[in-house]
């Protein structure tokens, strides 16, 4: 599955105090999906930081598309009934280096359809700065595969959330990382699968 487009949905949910009721929506959600949609791998991520966002971002590499979005369509689909907003898109992976690691860095970018040259340059300079720090592991940058908010998200895996903490807070890096577009980071880990 490693051409496979990615469906990921970034969900806004207020607080903790609303998981429970966020995790039972997307459990039904995903058994629905699930049997119906072959070929599927899920990866749910929670942010680690209250002021994400996007609480929960939903990973999903997907062999079928067409089955994926007949499920989605259908009247009975039990995710319509989820009181969160949520932007759910398909991505294609532009780019990819290295393996998926314990602390996931997510950022959904807001990037004019005239500015994917200078985005792209831009993150390839951060993904430099960043890939030569302790407990890089790696990264994929996703492209919409249609028009959207959020055309270009990042996913950078990391060693632990120390150590992206700690690449991070460096001084160079301000100088050093700078992409020109609205993003939408959040450190999450990877809590269903």
């Amino acid at each position: 599955m490693a051409d496979a487009p990615t469906l990921i949905n970034l969900f806004e949910v207020p607080g903790p105090e609303q998981d429970d009721a966020f995790l039972e929506g997307w459990e039904r959600a995903g058994e629905f999906i699930n049997q119906r949609v072959s070929e599927i791998e899920t990866a749910l991520h929670r942010s680690l930081e209250p002021e994400a966002d996007f609480r929960f971002v939903n990973v999903v590499r997907i062999g079928d598309p067409e089955a994926l979005r007949e499920a989605i369509a259908d009247p009975a689909f039990p995710g319509r009934e989820m009181p969160f907003s949520a932007h759910p898109m398909l991505y294609g992976a532009v780019e990819e280096e290295g393996s998926p690691g314990p602390a996931v860095f997510i950022n959904a970018f807001e990037v004019p359809a005239n500015g994917d040259g200078d985005f792209t340059a831009a993150w390839r300079s951060a993904g430099d700065f960043l890939a030569r720090q302790d407990g890089y592991l790696g990264r994929r940058l996703h492209q919409s595969l249609a028009p959207t908010d959020f055309r270009f998200v990042n996913i950078g895996w990391w060693e632990s959330e120390d150590a992206y903490r700690a690449a991070t807070a460096q001084p160079e890096f301000s100088s050093q990382v700078s992409i020109p577009f609205t993003g939408h980071p959040g450190l999450y880990e990877v809590i269903r699968t």
